[in-house]
């Protein structure tokens, strides 16, 4: 008895001791981290550190945050609010040489971005990705980032969720108690086999909120990247269905109740209709929605999705080949992502005043429509237009404005079809008048 006390003593002795330091680990994937560097336009005179994480728009004139190698040829994945919106890029790498970036290619839904740097004479050290399935909640995590604009650093904690909605798209988040602060945003978080499980992408800001970040898993982050890289876009599944959680009235059996159905898609010729209940897909019960729509999007067109329908009372067995998301589609996951995201944007300017980082310009909602012009920026396209500070925009594209949201709709809308005009009606001091401006892409 007293021997096996002492070996089961000597295996969590040694076990601690091995968790007791992870100098090794973080010196063999160190080289793969990054700091970026970028500059924007100024709206104000304050000059802050990084993206802010989860407000995805920066108002100041310097950004900092962070990114990781995915090939040896320079090829660097983060976030694209880290990037977005910026006149100039530029990347620290571990040993502290400095290297112009070029944006390759960004994804708006997911929040990444791909970037590129050269060097000849050397070749970079690309991570690992892990499967973030393997992961579970307890695993320990090391998150990578640049803190305040500190410099590059590593914080330890453990997975405390999967799967995490956290309201930015239909992504689904892993959730850790690592530190995780401004300035953190596009870095690594790898676990203990020194791979990438995830990418930092989000840090919850809440009155006594502390020690809640969420990453974007690796599998997704991986798709991602190498699509982005290897035809500058991202090719999703789409198989035309919208589903919510239903019950079968017939059979009582849960699982998503098929609410629209596109007549063009594959799922319509297989006979599937409006009210049908799905029960599993590949084997997998129906139960969580977001994996379901997840699982979509990430297969390649032609792949086929099995399916088990209960329509009518009847259960029946179907098999759908996923096709490429048509643009309308993809149209409308943009703008869910983009209106998500700017919702946090917004609030950096308190509960009245908000900057809109397309038009480089701050607001506040006048009574009883519109939008007060409270600040404009030299480089904005209302510029020289003969809108002043505390004129107000009344109409977008002859759509009245109430709020923020509208604008931003009209905007994104115009962004989406080739960077079109957008017509805006403005009621200035002495008389109303229609302007047109160009919108421009950024970074491109």
């Amino acid at each position: 008895m007293r021997l096996l006390s002492f070996l089961v003593s000597l295996f969590l002795t040694n076990n601690v001791m091995a968790m007791t330091s992870y100098a090794d680990l973080v010196d063999e994937v160190m080289p793969s981290v990054v700091n970026i560097s970028t500059q924007r336009e100024v709206i104000g005179q304050n000059e802050d550190t990084d993206n802010l994480m989860i407000n995805p728009t920066l108002n100041g004139r310097e950004s900092l945050g962070s990114g990781f190698f995915i090939r040896t040829e320079g090829y660097i994945l983060t976030n694209l609010h880290v990037v977005d919106g910026s006149k100039k890029i530029t990347v620290i790498t571990n040993d502290d040489k400095h290297y112009d970036a070029k944006l390759i290619g960004k994804d708006i839904p997911s929040d990444l971005a791909v970037l590129k740097i050269d060097d000849k004479e050397n070749k970079f050290k690309p991570v690992k990705f892990g499967d973030v399935d393997e992961a579970r909640i307890g695993d320990i995590i090391l998150a990578f980032g640049n803190p305040y604009g500190l410099g590059l650093s590593v914080s330890q904690g453990i997975i405390s969720a999967k799967s995490r909605n956290i309201g930015i798209g239909e992504q689904q988040y892993i959730q850790t108690d690592a530190a995780i602060n401004q300035g953190n945003s596009g870095g690594p978080l790898f676990n203990l086999d020194g791979e990438v499980i995830g990418v930092n992408s989000a840090i919850f800001k809440d009155i006594g909120a502390n020690g809640v970040g969420f990453s974007l898993p690796s599998n997704i982050a991986n798709w991602i990247s190498n699509q982005l890289i290897d035809s500058g876009y991202v090719k999703r599944g789409w198989i035309g269905l919208k589903v919510a959680i239903g019950i079968d009235k017939y059979t009582d059996k849960s699982g998503f109740m098929v609410t629209e159905i596109d007549e063009n898609s594959n799922a319509f010729s297989e006979g599937i209709r409006v009210g049908d209940i799905i029960t599993s897909y590949n084997d997998k019960p129906a139960t969580d929605l977001n994996e379901f729509i997840q699982i979509t999007e990430t297969m390649e067109p032609g792949q086929a999705l099995r399916l088990k329908t209960i329509s009518y009372g009847q259960e029946t067995r179907n098999v759908v080949r996923v096709q490429e998301m048509p643009a309308e589609a993809l149209k409308t996951i943009t703008n869910k992502a983009l209106t998500e995201s700017k919702m946090y944007a917004q609030k950096q300017y308190g509960d009245d005043i908000f900057y809109i980082s397309e038009l480089k310009i701050a607001v506040k909602e006048a009574n009883p429509r519109g939008l007060a012009v409270v600040k404009m920026e030299r480089k904005s396209p209302l510029y020289n237009k003969g809108i002043e500070e505390g004129d107000i925009i009344l109409e977008a594209d002859r759509a009245d404005i109430f709020s923020v949201d509208n604008l931003l709709d009209s905007i994104r809308n115009a962004a989406i079809d080739d960077f079109r005009p957008v017509s805006l009606f403005i009621q200035g001091i002495d008389n109303t008048f229609y302007v047109n401006i160009e919108m421009e892409a950024e970074n491109d």
